[in-house]
This record gives structure tokens, C-alpha cells and sequence, in this order.
């Protein structure tokens, strides 16, 4: 058996830089990375159950668009009547109102992500506060 021969059964072969010095190593070439943490039954429970309450106000704001605006087409022609100027539909807001509740959520998911599940179900707790406060607000200002 040759020096080079046994040089290639080791793990570290064949990992040297540029000038033919070996590269550092771990020590452990038997412990891979840890790419993607593994998400719990816990996590998703908690996901699913809170992205049910958004879901409910994404349909909340999805039906404020459709009723926003046919009352204020419904008020603009009686307001038309009596020749007097429309009033606009306050699209913005409207929008606003349509993104605020994915966008959140998805933030909770992604502070969350490493924290403890209380913490993680407090996060979610303030998003969604925050989410109904904002959709009541659209809902003054519409």
C-alpha cells in the first residue's frame, strides 16, 4: 500500500485549497448542517387555528369591498337626483383593509419561527388585534 493510497481513505481527502494545503475541518464529518428546522404538531396546530381567525377577517374585508362599495353607488345616484357631486369610493383603504390580514399573519409566521410557542401564540394574538383594530378603522374612515 502506497502514501497515497491511504491519504484517500481518510474523510477530510480531497479537501485542500488552492495551494495544496488542506482545508480546516470541524473535526466531525459525521454531522451534516441542520438546513430546515422541523416545524411541530404544536406549530401547526397553532398556525392553523389562528390563520382560521385571519381568514375570517380576509373574508370580513373582502365583503367590506363588495358592500362599501355598492352603498356608496347605491348613496352617489341618490345624491345624483338631487344634482349633487358623488362621493368617492375609498379604494386605498379598501386595499388597505384586503392586505392587512395575510400580511400579518404572514409576519407572525416568520418573527415566530424560533421562538417559543407562547411567545409565538402572543404574536399571533397581537397580529390579530392589530388586524381587527385596523379593520375597524377602514371601516369608520369607508
Amino acid at each position: 500500500m502506497t502514501n497515497d493510497d491511504s491519504a484517500d481513505s481518510r474523510p477530510d481527502a480531497g479537501t485542500t485549497s488552492d495551494t495544496g494545503s488542506p482545508l480546516p475541518t470541524t473535526g466531525r464529518a459525521d454531522v451534516e448542517p441542520r438546513r430546515f428546522a422541523r416545524i411541530g404538531w404544536l406549530s401547526l396546530t397553532i398556525a392553523i387555528l389562528f390563520g382560521l381567525f385571519y381568514a375570517y377577517d380576509l373574508f370580513e374585508a373582502i365583503s367590506n369591498v363588495v358592500g362599501v362599495t355598492s352603498q356608496i353607488t347605491l348613496y352617489n345616484e341618490a345624491r345624483a337626483v338631487v344634482k349633487l357631486d358623488p362621493v368617492p369610493i375609498p379604494w386605498g383603504w379598501l386595499v388597505i383593509d384586503v392586505l392587512l390580514a395575510p400580511v400579518v399573519f404572514a409576519l407572525a409566521v416568520f418573527i415566530g419561527r424560533r421562538k417559543a410557542v407562547l411567545l409565538r401564540v402572543l404574536l399571533f394574538v397581537v397580529g390579530l388585534t392589530l388586524v381587527a383594530a385596523a379593520t375597524l378603522s377602514v371601516e369608520a374612515l369607508a
